[in-house]
């Protein structure tokens, strides 16, 4: 009964101790949101625009029942005239667009590096980009950073890869299939025109890679026919032919070869980030929190020295 006796007046201190205590802790609470507020205030806004798309259909048709005509002929002549085990073309597109190599080429192909990796806001109005002039001299087009070896001060490939891919976001929903490719930046303009861009430039690199695969093709039948003087063996080869400048005909007219666009990317009106409200809420609980440990604390440690 006295150990009960003994709890239940520590706990009755301990309330009593934080109760007198109570405007310590609201001041601290108070200046963690005030500090929180300052914090949220001087963030940039970040903008992010997104595109839903979906994998285009494969028009295979005719293509696939050749395929199956013709066995492994097409094969033995370096022809793909079929579709073949493995991931299909939108699952390749989804690893390559986020793989160094093609964000290292967009970036390069549209000179974003500057930007991506210089900027640190935007204006409020007219949302032009503010560059960080400790980073990169605008007037001189030259970089002023001073990093530690092995990095220069022009951004190295790795950093600029690194960069882009924490703006960009790829998900892909399993049950729909559909497909979301979202830019985050500080300019809503720029978020949504970069989106766009991806999008163009992924569908044209499988575009161009299937062109250049199908006129290679029919380079080569055409070759073999020249050497083949069996008529069947010629005919079959013309089939291929035919099917290969279906490919290509197929690749010229349509403009978005893997992903087609379900809900294009417009330009953003909100910020997405920060969340201002919850920085502060954020704020002033981990004052209250650090303060109410900080009295419990000095109530212990009195305690004990007594």
């Amino acid at each position: 009964m006295s150990t009960k006796h003994a709890d239940e007046i520590s706990l009755t201190q301990v309330w009593d101790e934080v109760y007198k205590k109570k405007f310590l802790i609201i001041i601290i609470s108070a200046f963690f949101c005030i500090l929180s507020i300052i914090i949220a205030i001087t963030l940039p806004n970040l903008y992010k625009a997104k595109v839903l798309t979906v994998a285009s259909q494969d028009e295979e048709g005719g293509l696939g029942a050749l395929a199956k005509n013709l066995g492994g002929l097409a094969s033995i002549a370096g022809i793909n005239v079929g579709k073949s085990q493995g991931p299909d073309k939108s699952a390749i597109a989804l690893e390559v667009i986020k793989s160094q190599r093609f964000i290292n080429d967009f970036i390069s192909n549209h000179d974003l590096v500057v930007p991506l990796m210089a900027a640190k806001g935007s204006e409020s109005v007219t949302y032009k980009l503010i560059i960080d002039e400790d980073i990169y001299d605008v007037t001189n087009q030259k970089w002023l950073r001073d990093p530690k070896p092995p990095k220069t001060n022009a951004p190295t490939p790795q950093e600029i890869y690194e960069a882009f891919l924490d703006v960009m976001e790829v998900n892909q929903d399993p049950k729909s299939g559909f497909i979301t490719i979202s830019i985050e930046f500080y300019s809503p303009h720029i978020s949504a025109k970069w989106v766009k861009l991806l999008l163009m430039d992924i569908n044209e690199e499988f575009r161009n890679a299937d062109k250049g695969e199908a006129q290679a093709s029919i380079d080569y039948l055409k070759k073999i026919i020249n050497e083949t003087k069996n008529r069947s063996m010629q005919e079959t080869f013309y089939q291929l032919i035919e099917e290969q400048t279906k490919v290509l005909m197929l690749a010229e007219s349509r403009e978005e070869y893997v992903f087609k666009t379900i809900a294009p990317a417009v330009v953003p009106e909100k910020p997405s980030k920060p969340k201002r409200i919850l920085i502060v809420l954020a704020g002033g609980i981990v004052g209250g929190f650090l303060s109410f440990c900080w009295v419990l604390f000095r109530f212990f440690t009195t305690k004990l020295d007594t």
